[in-house]
């Protein structure tokens, strides 16, 4: 089932006091048999990365804070909901990014909504790699969030990217919250022609944003419509507790969002990352190299966790104390192993509008 409270699982919980600050989880030493080849400069025709060519980058005029919506200049202690667009690339770093989705895009079906996903090109685009492991980009991001980030642990979602079906009806993307803490989502496509597509959020707790959905009470007051006002332009999210969506599109234009992926730095803080809703996005794309990242990831915390412990915890004799921080730790690497094997599922689900509820199977779900 899925998780109601990660800070309320007992990794999180026993270790609220501690914190430890993981780096960006690396590439598999082995890259033998990766669904999503592995790419360097000499392997592609792509420029260097360089930051000072590629990279535009601006603060927002404000950002909106959970849990009440309130303006700020940024977040602070990672209480952002969302910032209002701000630049993000140059229009050299836009051009370079425009060609490598155009190479990188699979003929593929639908996975949610009318869109497709585009994934893995942390592996199979050196630049695009170079681009979401940034150290300014990850300081710049953390300086808006309110706090330290680093890219996601599930390195095909570094980026992901949704690219609309042109004529497909229905939603772009049903009603749903992200399976990682934080997202940066910027239009690399032209706006001029789109009629539709527009990202909305529910100004609710997300719970009670579904529900609301679910019984149809939902208020027009409680949805807000923002705009990526331009291409290359950056909104920042906590996507993992707010409830949005993507209108349909009703024009032939095609309409594609890259949705960069962070987590906590802090390694004692949730990253919120669900396996099955990566499973899903990797389905139409005939892997489930899903089941392979989430053991990476999760043995990547779990292990920064134990060489935090070792740092951070302060002489004490108290045998019990210490055998709960392990015991958390174990705790934590059996739930991941149940959800590895499927044993068990953490699907968060959606609500689909062509149905008017709340659903967590994707199309053609194994399970």
């Amino acid at each position: 089932m899925a998780v109601p409270n990660y800070s309320a699982l007992p990794f999180y919980r026993t270790n609220a006091d501690l914190c430890y600050i993981q780096d960006n989880i690396p590439v598999p030493d082995s890259k033998e048999n990766l669904p999503y080849a592995y790419k360097t400069y000499e392997d592609v025709d792509e420029p260097m990365f360089d930051p000072s060519i590629h990279l535009d980058l601006e603060m927002p005029d404000h950002v909106r804070t959970l849990p009440h919506y309130k303006q700020a200049a940024k977040g602070k202690d990672g209480n952002l909901a969302y910032s209002k667009p701000f630049q993000f690339l140059s229009s050299k770093g836009l051009s370079v990014i425009r060609k490598i989705v155009e190479r990188e895009t699979p003929n593929v079906e639908p996975s949610r909504g009318s869109r497709i996903g585009i994934r893995g090109l942390y592996y199979s685009s050196p630049w695009v790699r170079d681009l979401h492991s940034c150290a300014q980009v990850l300081d710049h991001v953390s300086n808006i969030v309110g706090e330290r980030v680093v890219i996601t642990h599930n390195l095909p979602s570094a980026p992901h990217i949704n690219s609309s079906v042109p004529g497909a009806k229905g939603a772009a993307e049903f009603w749903h919250w992200t399976s990682i803490g934080f997202v940066g989502n910027f239009l690399i496509s032209e706006t001029q022609g789109l009629d539709g597509g527009d990202l909305e959020i529910i100004k609710k707790e997300k719970h009670a944003g579904m529900k609301a959905l679910v019984e149809g009470t939902l208020g027009a007051d409680d949805i807000e419509k923002l705009s990526y006002e331009a291409p290359g332009k950056m909104v920042l999210a906590q996507g993992s507790e707010i409830l949005h969506h993507v209108t349909p599109i009703k024009s032939l234009t095609k309409r594609t969002v890259v949705v960069f992926s962070f987590a906590p730095a802090n390694v004692f803080k949730p990253d919120k990352m669900v396996l099955q809703t990566y499973i899903q996005e990797d389905k139409p794309l005939g892997n489930k190299s899903a089941v392979f990242e989430f053991f990476r990831g999760r043995a990547w915390v779990c292990g920064n966790a134990l060489m935090g412990m070792t740092k951070m915890i302060p002489y004490t004799e108290n045998g019990d104390i210490l055998a709960a921080r392990l015991r958390s730790v174990a705790e934590e690497l059996t739930r991941c192993a149940d959800l590895v094997a499927e044993k068990t599922n953490d699907a968060v689900g959606f609500f689909d509008e062509s149905k008017g509820a709340h659903e967590e199977n994707y199309k053609d779900r194994e399970h």
